[in-house]
């Protein structure tokens, strides 16, 4: 019956359009073009504005627990100038007493020395003992003014260095009980301290360049060099490695101390890096690698990678400019498997 003819092409052509409809088919993927570009490794973090001197008096270091103080909040120093004393009329007493019997002593010497010069030479030999034991006592009183003259200083606290007082504290109790410096005296040059990963510190080198910003100052910016970077790495407040770099700011920066700042470090610049995007890259094991596009089949390829940037990684063996490279390989693309292209 023509009507059974009919429908049995009708079940046939159906089966073929789900066969076709479910058949194997090729991977569709996107592809990018492997270019050269300047690529700079950049460091981004922040620090904190610090002194680069810093002189901090505990009550712990005195003689004793009352003092007197001779600077305040906000006055300049000179080095070696007087910070706060405590009690030392004693002190004071012995080096008064020490520098007298100093300079008996000198006297006595140098009297015994003009006795010994003036006699004949046949009475010079029963002078000598004299001279010797004034020689002695001198020596003996110079002695004893090094020792008073050493426990006055112990009563003394002096500027290690020019700088501006900026903590004054008589008590030296903090609001919550614990101990808190009496006095901290600080320089005039500034300093920023970044705590930067492990990985970005191998990268960081003193002489370095540093770009600046805070909110503080909106819109503004300024420029900082790399003094120091830790010889070690200390851990974190995550748990990794942080490796301490310091920062010296210009003369001019007025970012005060405390403050949090923002900085940049371009650690290296590579002109004309090869750069595939960071969509391009698929891991295999413990290396990185890419898919290779070639007349319609993609071939799995290993590569070395070199510094990176916001989107894109330097290449720095296992390709050639021109290449062409799959983005976003999808899970189970094989080496040599036929792919579409969109």
């Amino acid at each position: 019956m023509p009507w059974l003819v009919l429908a049995a092409l009708v079940v046939v052509f159906a089966a073929l359009a789900l066969w076709w409809w479910r058949r194997p088919q090729a991977p569709l993927v996107q592809i990018t073009v492997v270019t050269r570009q300047t690529l700079r490794n950049q460091v981004f973090t922040s620090g904190t504005v610090s002194p680069d001197q810093r002189q901090v008096v505990m009550a712990a270091q005195l003689t004793s627990p009352s003092a007197t103080f001779h600077v305040h909040v906000g006055d300049v120093v000179r080095a070696g100038q007087v910070l706060l004393t405590t009690p030392n009329q004693a002190q004071a007493a012995a080096v008064a007493a020490a520098r007298q019997a100093v300079s008996a002593a000198r006297t006595a010497l140098v009297q015994a020395q003009a006795q010994y010069n003036s006699a004949p030479p046949g009475f010079q030999p029963q002078l000598a003992g004299a001279v010797a034991n004034a020689e002695s006592a001198y020596a003996q009183a110079q002695s004893q003014l090094a020792q008073a003259e050493a426990a006055y200083e112990a009563t003394v606290v002096r500027a290690r260095f020019a700088g501006r007082v900026l903590l004054e504290n008589s008590d030296g109790i903090a609001p919550d009980g614990t101990q808190a410096p009496l006095l901290e005296v600080v320089g005039f040059s500034k300093r920023i301290v970044l705590e930067v990963s492990q990985v970005d510190a191998v990268h960081i080198r003193p002489g370095m360049s540093a770009e600046v910003t805070t909110e503080a100052y909106p819109n503004q910016r300024w420029t900082a060099r790399v003094v120091r970077v830790a010889p070690y790495a200390a851990t974190g407040t995550t748990g990794a490695g942080q490796v301490e770099v310091d920062l010296a700011p210009g003369s001019r920066f007025p970012v005060p101390y405390g403050y949090q700042v923002n900085v940049q470090i371009v650690s290296s610049t590579h002109r004309r890096a090869l750069v595939v995007p960071y969509d391009a890259l698929a891991q295999a094991g413990n290396q990185y690698v890419v898919y290779v596009y070639r007349a319609g089949r993609v071939h799995k390829v290993a590569v070395g990678l070199g510094i990176t940037g916001d989107t894109v990684v330097e290449v720095v063996r296992g390709l050639k400019q021109g290449d062409q490279v799959v983005l976003n390989p999808p899970p189970g693309l094989a080496d040599g498997e036929a792919v579409r292209v969109r």
